[in-house]
């Protein structure tokens, strides 16, 4: 019988194509090391020429959501069954739990001075 997944993995659950939300399907974003801060009125007005360059896409990068795709795959739980829907809480279950643990892991690690 074919699979086009390993025999461990639990097959790939049904999916739909959505525009991505952090790109709007443009597959591009400013580089956030430009503006993740935030920028002001200000900035333009003090360089004219960060300004232009800014406006016309020199600081743009490939979007980090969707790999400059401009859609990204979500589940479609209308479309799985009652097995599919379980396996998909399961991971969603799994990785909050690892996000909890990283966080964690993280506030001991910036409590103690190691950040």
């Amino acid at each position: 019988m074919y699979r086009d997944h390993d025999e461990d993995d639990p097959p790939p659950l049904p999916h739909r194509w959505e525009i991505c939300s952090r790109c709007r399907g443009e597959g591009k974003h400013c580089n956030p090391a430009i503006d993740g801060n935030g920028l002001t009125r200000e900035d333009f007005d003090e360089d004219p020429d960060f300004a232009e360059m800014y406006f016309s896409g020199a600081y743009d990068v490939p979007c980090h959501e969707c790999g400059g795709r401009g859609s990204v795959k979500v589940p479609d739980v209308s479309q799985m069954t009652f097995a599919q829907k379980r396996q998909y809480v399961l991971q969603l279950r799994g990785g909050r739990e690892r996000d909890a643990a990283w966080e964690s892991e993280r506030y001991l690690r910036m409590a103690e001075g190691w950040e």
